[in-house]
């Protein structure tokens, strides 16, 4: 701490040469003048004394017959005293550090520690909704209620704090133990939840009623939740559960349009815009299009520690474009229509496993159509509560 003080108010080193070494040294002292590091090179004393005390030393210097001169300058005071016909540049330190000073009320990196079970994504994007974020600022941040709320989120959580570490948010969490899976204590069957044929069968619990090859529509029972026991007297009742896989068959109908819509792109242009901790400022006159054009948003931030920091420029490229028509040929609209089928194949049926499709399809001036059927294998159980009332 004395080195710091002396170092901001400055100190110099000095030499004193020509005279009673004794003398000056003890007329230093009654003068109450905080001379240190005193030792004797040559024939000359040196020493070190703080700036503004410097001056009282060629008084005694003259007293005792000799002289002092500075050999050395130290602290912060002399370095500024060079800038000072240097505005600019002291300016630029100064602001220098105003923006380090701003710049380090804001969150520029999320450490999260724990956790195992629970996916890093679902974390981050769960701070990131709630303003922990990079460039997000400490002060707008309640760290007990997100605390609480990401507990209230997550049940593998045990308990979660957040640390102030600076400039980085250090997230700890300590995932709660994984609860054994209890089998549910309510009695239920398992009945069918669509027409189909049996092709494969695995029953966990309860009692088989339907078997592989068997054809069986919608609401027929499959495994039973009450059954009897060859061990047990009476009734055995349980939580029915098991797989029926069936050959389903599911109807399908598409229509492709013969006039096709399509756009034509006939200009580019660039806008940018400077973002500054969310403010966007724009650097154009003019505003972009929306309708009828194709916008692409690109940001190019400045990064720190591979962080990304809101401060940078965003490009936005507009294409406009116009609505084009035109009226497809036959070769042109079989191709469309193939797409299509697959397109919507792979949307509805994509949790299935298709063996079969039998499609028809017809081509006339307007349109082409698409009917028929796919049998697909699909589980087709479904659970079916059992009231029991208990007298």
């Amino acid at each position: 701490m004395v080195k710091l003080f002396r170092w901001l108010l400055g100190y110099v080193s000095f030499s004193f040469s020509g005279g009673f070494n004794d003398g000056f040294i003890n007329d230093c002292y009654n003068a109450k003048i905080n001379v240190q590091r005193l030792k004797t090179e040559g024939n000359s004393l040196c020493g070190e004394c703080l700036a503004n005390q410097y001056i009282k030393l060629h008084r005694l210097a003259l007293k005792n017959g000799g002289r002092v001169y500075i050999t050395k300058k130290h602290g912060i005071i002399f370095t500024l005293l060079k800038l000072k016909n240097r505005w600019g540049l002291l300016l630029g330190a100064v602001l220098f550090v105003c923006i380090i000073s701003f710049l380090s009320g804001f969150i520029w990196e999320v450490e999260i520690t724990g956790n195992e079970r629970i996916n890093r994504a679902e974390i981050v994007s769960f701070f990131e909704e709630n303003g922990i974020k990079s460039g997000a600022p400490w002060r707008n941040i309640d760290k007990n209620r997100v605390e609480n709320l990401m507990l209230a989120s997550f049940e593998d959580i045990a308990w979660v704090h957040i640390n102030e570490l600076g400039t980085k948010a250090r997230v700890e969490i300590n995932e709660a133990e994984k609860k054994p899976d209890i089998t549910p204590k309510t009695v239920a069957n398992i009945i069918a939840k669509k027409d189909g044929l049996i092709v494969r069968t695995s029953v966990t619990s309860g009692w088989a009623e339907a078997k592989v090859g068997d054809s069986v529509t919608k609401g027929d029972l499959l495994i039973s939740g009450i059954y009897e026991s060859e061990k047990k007297k009476g009734n055995q009742f349980a939580h029915a559960s098991g797989e029926y896989i069936a050959e389903v068959k599911e109807p399908f109908s598409l229509t492709v349009s013969r006039k096709q819509s399509y756009k034509e792109y006939r200009q580019v242009r660039t806008f940018k815009k400077l973002c500054f901790f969310g403010l966007k400022m724009p650097l154009y006159f003019a505003p972009y299009e929306k309708k009828n054009s194709s916008l692409s948003v690109k940001g190019d931030y400045v990064r720190l520690n591979n962080n990304e920091l809101p401060i940078g420029i965003i490009t936005v490229k507009e294409k406009r474009y116009d609505i084009k028509y035109r009226i497809l040929s036959d070769s042109e609209l079989e191709k469309l229509t193939e797409q299509e089928i697959n397109k919507k194949l792979g949307d509805e049926f994509s949790e299935y496993e298709i063996i079969k499709k039998s499609l028809n399809v017809s081509l006339n001036a307007d349109e082409a159509s698409v009917s028929g059927s796919v049998i697909c294998l699909e589980d087709i159980g479904e659970e079916a509560i059992i009231k029991i009332n208990n007298k």
